[in-house]
């Protein structure tokens, strides 16, 4: 599961994500510069590198246009946006306002809390298979793995305890942090936050301390059109920069 944030900094939205993956989910990732015919423009998406387990997590492309998003099981017939071409299809859009627009296209819907962005605009949605919630904000925002507008309950809440917990506490913290985030620095320092280590709930968490582990995280700037991406645990990698 992730942690995911939205800022403004500098007069562009940066979105902010960790990877998390549990147990049913691919655990290593990589970025990769996708620029075929089929694409209407070049796209950094972060991917599982397996050809015959794709799954896209999360990306930015060179119109500015950044998604990031983590899943929020609500409903047996929850369909994830990792499945492909989910990603691929939404950093088509030339704007925010068009990825909002691909989005509400898909049939069945696409679950999970999401952000999209470009450099004047951002939205959160929230995705279950009967509706959607889209906003657009104006200020810095998290999520997590539950849903604060959409009266849904992520049904592991019912099989695992702590996992309320684990949610709630990365939403909090990441929200505190993300208010006072100035700089591409802060953002990193947000995806290697430790607090609530001694709950396991963590923003942050090595392969030491729980299952599902902090397998990589990635930051968008969407005016200045890079992707900062760590491939590995935050805490024993650093952060590259990709740009077009």
């Amino acid at each position: 599961m992730c942690t995911l944030g939205a800022a403004k900094i500098n007069n562009s939205w940066h979105l902010i994500k960790t990877r998390d993956p549990v147990s049913w989910m691919r655990w290593d990732d990589e970025i990769k510069l996708f620029n075929s015919p089929s694409d209407t423009c070049r796209k950094w998406i972060i991917q599982n590198p397996d050809p015959h387990e794709d799954g896209y997590y999360g990306g930015i492309n060179e119109k500015g246009v950044a998604f990031t998003a983590t899943y929020v099981p609500v409903a047996e017939n929850q369909i994830s946006y990792i499945r492909r071409p989910y990603v691929r299809l939404i950093l088509d859009a030339k704007n925010a306002k068009d990825a909002v627009k691909i989005i509400k296209s898909f049939g069945p819907r696409i679950g999970g809390n999401m952000f999209v962005a470009d450099g004047k605009e951002c939205y959160e949605i929230e995705g279950a298979p009967d509706e959607y919630y889209v906003h657009k904000i104006n200020k810095p925002q998290a999520k997590t793995n539950h849903f604060t507008h959409l009266l849904y309950k992520n049904l592991l809440w019912d099989t695992s305890p702590d996992f309320r917990k684990w949610s709630s506490n990365r939403y909090h913290r990441a929200g505190e942090l993300i208010q006072t985030a100035n700089s591409v620095g802060d953002l990193v320092s947000i995806l290697r936050d430790r607090k609530h280590a001694d709950q396991k709930s963590a923003i942050c968490s090595p392969p030491q301390e729980r299952k599902c582990f902090t397998h990589s995280a990635f930051i968008f700037d969407t005016k200045g059109k890079k992707a900062y991406y760590c491939q590995g645990n935050p805490l024993e990698n650093e952060f590259k920069e990709y740009g077009f």
